[in-house]
């Protein structure tokens, strides 16, 4: 809260002080000699007149003095009261302990009875916390993941510069996503966090799953391995059975034995993928006498089996370092596959989703003929071995020779919105090492899309780096240049990481691998999301002229599992359609979206798949060690759930927590207050009013 006290007033005057002498005269005046004989108000009293008088003076000196342009300096004390934060866990693992029926009501209530204490000398703003922040003290203990850092950087964001007291948080120390909280307190080191330690720090007897480990993507009749880790603690000689369930049927099953108090045991499936689509397995551990929880025992994973992955072949005139940055993209991406040969070895490339020429030079006539005839997508590189007369002859959007090769540098084309870059990938890539360009007496034709420009030094060509064209329905892509490789080494040496290179090159592929779309009806969802995540629905519906619209109503249809169907509304957004389905359960959910338009009926289905997120169930020991070192590094205190009263009397006795004063100068034109500008005018309608009513004009 804000306390706002004016402490000084002054003028400041554009002109000297002196014109107000003359202001002054000039209304005088000008009040003197129109009323001195008006013979009109000869009859009317002579104290009515002095009144019009002295109102024509006044609002003609005040126009006077607004044209001075004054200027209002005002000297204003500012008074902040400290903020403190209180900020309670609501993640699952808060309410996996003996204690969870007081977690839930009684801790809560004290929490909130604390809160309202401090509300006399503090500013108290409430958050609940588990992988988001939220206003206020939640009630509801679901939180699937926890990240405490999250937390601060919130608070420091949001209050950045302002007068922060103390932050108060209560939590069992447990973080599964996120930075270690410790490193983000150094931000603002000064402000002294107060932990409240939740939960339980002893070892309990426990048997879990700790991870399973298993391929995204299967082969329909093709075997996969499955890697389970199994966590125990004070199991001390326990047997156990881990299996593997599909459908509630056992498909495979070891015996595992506890040979230490506590550790991990790691065992290894092979199973066999036998249908289409998501498949959801479940891993099965069996219970031990006196076990804390049963709730880590099971955990379900999915996989998706497919028939077969769209088909890329790179073909090349030699070893070259740009071949094996295209194939490490390729191969890293589970809806490909590829295959790298030389341009000798290839005889048709008629069964390909997507061919990669890297200094092609036309050797094969077979395959020139194809690629002139355009039957499948195709991705040229033109470097310094390839045959530029071969390529022209293929019509891909430029002709010309080629006499020489420059270094060029990539400037990307903003008009350009078919391939969104992300800020980090167009930093990255323009301050990549260049590419080795043909040069020479070359003309592009004008109905190629450039996705970037060459540049030459601060010089940015009118010859397109990357471009793309249509040839018998299907996208072809240039890269005018070789050495690309390099732009992943730089990737690496600038941001520790090939993410953006490797982002870059795989939308390229996407853009060009993927058929196009014409229908008019389109639903757009991710394939997959986890249960901390809403699930979003986009539609969109196309008249004739290719138009966005959204007129005629989509309907929705989602069922999980064989379970009773739902039909949620969809949301006029823009020109499209927006559905939020909030976040849903673990499983695999089946859709269905219809619209009627011109009396054609469209229909769309298809599945989507929720995993199950169970962090939360994996460590369930209270980490205090780590609430005492916070509490610690910032001059803070750690204290228990049942000592609050004991962190009540710490705070109040400290005075370290004080208001902050400062001031601040504000200044304004006289001329932009309004209220002078109506008192003008209620001056001159009452003169008026009185000349009018008396005869004058």
């Amino acid at each position: 809260m804000l306390i706002l006290t004016i402490t000084k007033v002054e003028f400041i005057y554009t002109y000297h002080p002196a014109w107000l002498l003359i202001a002054v005269v000039i209304a005088a005046a000008f009040s003197f000699f129109l009323y001195r004989k008006d013979r009109l108000l000869e009859e009317v009293s002579k104290t009515l007149v002095r009144i019009m008088a002295a109102l024509r003076f006044v609002f003609i000196f005040l126009i006077c003095v607004l044209l001075l342009g004054i200027v209002l300096e005002r000297l204003i004390d500012k008074k902040e009261r400290p903020l403190l934060f209180i900020a309670n866990d609501v993640s699952e693992s808060v309410v996996s302990t003996k204690d969870s029926t007081y977690m839930r009501d009684g801790f809560l209530q004290d929490l909130s009875q604390l809160s309202a204490h401090f509300e006399d000398k503090f500013d108290v703003i409430e958050y609940s916390f588990d992988e988001e922040v939220q206003n206020g003290l939640q009630a509801e203990y679901n939180g699937k993941t926890t990240d405490i850092a999250k937390l601060f950087n919130t608070i420091y964001d949001q209050y950045n510069n302002r007068n922060i007291g103390g932050v108060i948080v209560a939590t069992d120390g447990i973080y599964n996503v996120g930075a270690n909280p410790i490193y983000t307190l150094e931000r603002k080191s000064f402000v002294p966090v107060f932990t409240i330690g939740l939960g339980d720090t002893t070892e309990k007897r426990d048997v879990q799953i700790d991870y399973v480990k298993h391929n995204d993507v299967a082969f329909l009749g093709n075997e996969f391995p499955v890697e389970v880790g199994v966590g125990y603690s004070d199991c001390l000689d326990e047997e156990v059975w881990v299996e593997v369930l599909k459908n509630n049927q056992s498909l495979v099953k070891k015996k595992a034995k506890f040979n230490q108090k506590s550790g991990r045991l790691e065992l290894a499936f092979n199973l066999k993928a036998g249908a289409v689509g998501y498949q959801m397995y479940t891993l099965r551990v069996s219970e031990v006498s006196d076990e804390f929880t049963f709730k880590n025992n099971t955990s379900n994973f999915y996989l998706d089996v497919i028939d077969g992955r769209q088909k890329l072949l790179i073909v090349h005139a030699g070893p070259h370092p740009d071949i094996a940055a295209l194939k490490y993209v390729v191969e890293n991406n589970k809806n490909y596959e590829v295959e790298v040969k030389a341009e000798s070895e290839v005889s048709s490339i008629q069964n390909n989703d997507l061919v990669i020429l890297h200094n092609y030079q036309g050797m094969n006539a077979a395959v020139q003929k194809e690629l002139t005839e355009g039957i499948c997508p195709v991705l040229f590189i033109a470097g310094n071995r390839g045959d530029f007369g071969k390529m022209n002859e293929m019509n891909m959007g430029v002709s010309g020779r080629r006499t020489d090769f420059e270094e060029t540098t990539f400037k990307h084309n903003t008009a350009f919105k078919e391939i969104l870059l992300t800020p980090e990938i167009v930093n990255t890539l323009s301050d990549a090492p260049p590419l080795q360009s043909p040069f020479g007496s070359m003309t592009f034709s004008s109905a190629v899309d450039v996705l970037a420009y060459q540049q030459v030094g601060n010089i940015v060509l009118e010859k397109p780096l990357i471009y793309f064209f249509n040839k018998a329905g299907n996208r072809n892509g240039v890269i005018m240049g070789e050495g690309i490789w390099r732009w992943r080494l730089h990737d690496q040496l600038k941001n520790s990481t090939t993410k953006n290179f490797e982002e870059f090159i795989s939308k390229l592929i996407t853009y060009l691998a993927l058929k196009e779309n014409k229908d008019p009806f389109r639903v757009k969802l991710e394939n997959e999301y986890n249960e901390s995540q809403n699930v979003i629905v986009k539609a969109e519906l196309y008249n004739k002229s290719f138009e966005l619209i959204n007129e005629p109503e989509v309907t929705f249809e989602f069922s999980k599992d064989g379970e009773g169907a739902l039909k949620p509304s969809f949301n006029r957004v823009g020109n499209a359609y927006q559905l939020d389905l909030g976040k849903l359960t673990q499983g695999v959910y089946s859709w269905i979206a219809e619209t009627n338009f011109q009396g054609k009926q469209y229909k769309k289905e298809g599945t989507f798949l929720v995993r199950e997120l169970k962090l939360e169930q994996l460590n369930i020991r209270a980490d205090h060690r780590l609430l005492k070192n916070m509490a610690k590094k910032t001059g803070g205190n750690f204290y228990l759930s049942s000592q609050l009263n004991e962190l009540q009397d710490e705070i109040d006795s400290r005075d370290d927590f004080v208001t902050v004063v400062y001031q601040e100068k504000s200044f304004d034109d006289l001329i932009d207050y309004k209220w002078l500008f109506i008192l003008i005018m209620a001056f001159m309608t009452v003169e008026w009013f009185f000349r009018k009513f008396n005869g004058a004009y």
